[in-house]
């Protein structure tokens, strides 16, 4: 399935810079000139908290009146009260060239990134906001609570998850956007996960389930997790098997952003108990997004001959995105696995998969985003007729390309969706058109409680002969 790649949004903690506007505009005014009729009609609009349309008023407003501070701080303000940072950093980008060290500009530019998940460009703003000597009383106590909510925040994203056969599949929908106070608290419980990812496709399934407990470790910023992720196979004419993970790890923030989580425990497959252990690193670093993955000898489970057979996996998953623009991003991926049947005993094949990926979102409401790109997957079997044991697709060469969206619907649902369609071959002679789509949604149903689910469908896929259908739900409580 193609990526959602513009699902990294979900980090950004956006409702914390919902305040008041007509109240932010009057605390903090600025010499401008007098009131003109397009000036009062921008007012009026704001007043009847039409701010979509405000916000196209100031865009035009500010072109033929650029010496109009006032405009510029709406334009920001506005942006920030409907959830648009890019529309409100534009704005700003024009008037911090005709005020280029106005500190309430600066700082609400600051806020605007910090919304975007930018912390590396809030924090550096902010840093040089704190260093100036010229800033009143009540400027410096702003920029300090500034960079106290950017601290907070950025030690209390969602923390990554542990290894599962989700690993190849669409990412968990994120959840609706929160307040600094609901992230402090999830940051600082005790946290139940409970997750269920089932495949099926033709001549076999996998199930599985995991539960994981997760408690403050250090400073609210270190957290000790520990769990068991089960998996069941089937298979025709073939009994059905187990394979399990259980293991403890710890999983935290690093600074400006940095996600970091690792564990290690028993894995039970083949008759075998083996060693297993995970890795996962998320680096932000300004447009430029680093996203690595490690395991070793875990459950092969994407599959229920692998299963059955007791497969392990060990291999690499390594992601790097690049925001050419605010609406356009370009991404490349290579995975490498290497897999054995029987526990650890019987080499079974090794798997490169390359993909290029590039996501357009060109509009903002209803959010719609253009995906495309290419993928390209080579196993390599280290047994005779591989395929008769695991039933694995020995190449893929395939374009792919749909439209995505990801839309808060009110205060506490978020909705996902993609539908598209891929052209390649996929172990065959000549080229095949298949379908691709999904639709998923995460529910805050109150602050302690969380639930996702997820369904998608190929028609062709990049690991399977035939079609795939999967299905992810999950729930999230804190204590």
């Amino acid at each position: 399935m193609f990526p959602a790649l513009f699902f990294s949004t979900f980090l950004c903690p956006i409702l914390w810079l919902s305040s008041c506007l007509p109240a932010a505009v009057a605390g903090e005014s600025s010499v401008s000139p007098g009131e003109d009729d397009d000036w009062k009609t921008i007012r009026s609009t704001v007043d009847q908290h039409r701010y979509a349309l405000a916000e196209k008023q100031i865009g035009q407003y500010v072109q033929t009146h650029p010496g109009r501070k006032d405009a510029y701080l709406l334009g920001g303000r506005v942006a920030r009260k409907i959830h648009d940072p890019d529309a409100g950093l534009t704005i700003l980008d024009r008037g911090l060239k005709r005020f280029p060290k106005d500190p309430v500009l600066l700082r609400l530019q600051a806020e605007l990134f910090l919304e975007k998940g930018d912390m590396i460009r809030s924090k550096t703003i902010l840093a040089g906001l704190s260093r100036e000597k010229d800033l009143t009383t009540s400027e410096r106590a702003k920029v300090r609570e500034d960079l106290k909510a950017l601290n907070e925040l950025a030690m209390s994203m969602p923390p990554l998850v542990t290894f599962d056969q989700n690993i190849n599949f669409e990412e968990s929908v994120p959840p609706p956007f929160q307040s600094p106070q609901t992230y402090i608290l999830e940051n600082s419980s005790t946290h139940l996960r409970v997750t269920n990812i089932d495949i099926a496709y033709a001549g076999g399934s996998s199930i599985g389930t995991g539960v994981a407990v997760e408690s403050p470790l250090y400073k609210d910023t270190v957290h000790f997790q520990a769990g068991d992720n089960l998996y069941a196979g089937t298979a025709s004419g073939q009994s059905a098997a187990v394979e399990s993970y259980l293991y403890a790890g710890a999983d935290g923030q690093g600074p400006d952003g940095i996600r970091f989580l690792v564990d290690g425990g028993d894995v039970f497959a083949g008759g075998q108990i083996n060693a297993g252990f995970y890795g996962h690193v998320d680096i932000p670093a300004g447009p430029l997004r680093i996203d690595a993955q490690g395991w070793y000898q875990l459950p092969w489970s994407g599959y229920g001959q692998a299963i059955i057979a007791g497969g392990l996996q060990t291999g690499g998953l390594l992601t790097a995105t690049w925001s050419l623009t605010p609406k356009l991003s370009l991404s490349g991926e290579y995975e490498y696995t290497d897999d054995t049947l029987q526990g650890n005993r019987t080499p079974f094949g090794a798997n490169h998969n390359s993909m290029v990926t590039l996501d357009w979102g060109f509009l903002r409401s209803p959010d719609l985003h253009l995906v495309a790109g290419y993928d390209t997957q080579t196993f390599t079997p280290f047994v005779p007729n591989p395929t008769a044991q695991v039933p694995v697709l020995l190449s893929s060469n395939f374009g792919f390309a749909g439209l995505s969206t990801l839309d808060q619907i009110g205060r506490y649902v978020v909705l996902n969706g993609q539908i598209g369609g891929v052209v390649g071959t996929f172990d065959t002679p000549g080229p095949l058109a298949g379908f691709q789509g999904d639709g998923g949604m995460s529910v805050q149903i109150t602050p302690r409680i969380e639930f996702t689910a997820n369904l998608s469908y190929e028609s062709l896929a990049e690991a399977y002969i035939g079609s795939v259908t999967t299905l992810m739900f999950g729930i999230n409580l804190w204590f």
